[in-house]
């Protein structure tokens, strides 16, 4: 009976210690009308790297209702702001500001999120970021893999980063932010967007170039990360939303696994001019040819960083062609295109080629070890 009692306030501590081991962030992801699901999935996916976070999408009704009281932060993805925003409805937003400002939960803008986080005139936005959005009546410019660089506020948050003066993301029309002039307060610009992206006719040169691609900003008791562009989406650079999470809240932050954090993958600028679209169509139509053109198609998909590669990839593990499944389970670990998991893990199992199936088999262990990979700093 004595050693039952020394050995209990060991076994209590072991306890306390656990629970505080598995004290998960909790995210919410933004999902009303507007929103692209592609977008949302991009950024519930990228959470997932953290192994201390758990992600879920939630609703305007929830948020209204009390049922996402133990959200620590909420992002909101690229789509439509002023769907978002119409959606969460004058009570929504001001349950948001609250919850923000009052009692200190983060918030994330990604593309229309960064819109809806604004404090841009005649615009349904929630004045949180410091930031004013301009040139709204050319939002339709163009898109592409874009080049940004660090500050060297930015550099401290992505210390991995800091020896490489530039950078690249995908980017799909985002909003052209300035300083708001009303603004409680000033956001500190954490990257710079380098590329001058005017695709599209009518839309003007040297607007979005030279300025913030991501800012940080105080709001009460909370912090606000707008995002222009897209790297939630973008393979290599998706762990910088789940740092941001953690940059929004004060947290210890942690290196993630070089399953993701591979800058270094992309070298240049890519911007879809009309001639590239084109290129881009093509390679579409090339999917459904035969074997040689849906190898090449594929792979010039992924070259291009095509903004639909996500959605393209995937379904070509269902090809009748051997080949074209082992490369396209191959190039959707290469996407990091952790919500395709079932259709990997499918490909896998019904394959009858063992030799393709032990290379699919390698593939899916890859795609497994993107997620909850990281060590602390």
């Amino acid at each position: 009976m004595k050693k039952i009692i020394i050995f209990l306030p060991i076994i209590l501590f072991s306890f306390l210690l656990s629970a505080q081991e598995t004290e998960f962030i909790q995210v919410g992801v933004f999902n009303e009308n507007g929103d692209s699901p592609y977008c949302i999935a991009d950024a519930v996916e990228a959470v997932k790297i953290d192994a201390n976070m758990e992600v879920r999408v939630v609703s305007a009704a929830q948020i209204l209702s009390g049922k996402t009281k133990d959200i620590d932060v909420y992002i909101f993805p690229g789509g439509s702001g002023k769907s978002e925003t119409g959606s969460l409805g004058i009570l929504g937003r001001v349950k948001i500001i609250e919850e923000v400002k009052k009692q200190g939960k983060g918030i994330i803008g990604i593309c229309a999120g960064a819109y809806i986080l604004s404090e841009t005139p005649d615009y349904p936005s929630l004045d949180l970021s410091g930031a004013e959005a301009i040139d709204i009546e050319h939002d339709h410019r163009g898109n592409g893999l874009v080049k940004f660089s660090l500050t060297k506020a930015g550099q401290e948050i992505f210390p991995e980063l800091k020896n490489q003066e530039i950078l690249f993301s995908n980017y799909y029309e985002g909003p052209v932010l300035i300083p708001a002039v009303s603004a409680a307060s000033p956001y500190s610009e954490l990257a710079t967007m380098l590329s001058d992206v005017h695709l599209i006719e009518g839309t003007p040169s040297n607007m979005t170039n030279n300025r913030p691609f991501i800012t940080l900003t105080d709001a009460g008791k909370g912090k606000v990360v707008s995002i222009v562009g897209h790297p939630e989406s973008t393979p290599g650079m998706r762990w910088m939303i789940p740092r941001l999470v953690r940059v929004v809240l004060d947290k210890e932050l942690i290196s993630y696994s070089s399953a993701v954090v591979r800058q270094e993958i992309h070298t240049a600028e890519i911007l879809f001019t009309k001639e590239l679209r084109e290129q881009q169509s093509q390679a579409y139509d090339d999917l459904w040819g035969s074997k040689e053109e849906k190898l090449k198609a594929m792979q010039d998909i992924v070259d291009m960083s095509a903004w639909s590669a996500k959605k393209k990839i995937p379904p070509m593990m269902r090809d009748e062609n051997a080949e074209v499944r082992l490369l396209a389970a191959q190039l959707t670990v290469f996407l990091e295109r952790t919500d395709a998991l079932e259709d990997l893990e499918s490909a896998v199992l019904i394959e009858k080629d063992k030799v393709i199936k032990k290379e699919m088999e390698k593939a899916l262990a890859d795609l497994k070890d993107i997620l909850g990979n990281y060590s602390n700093k």
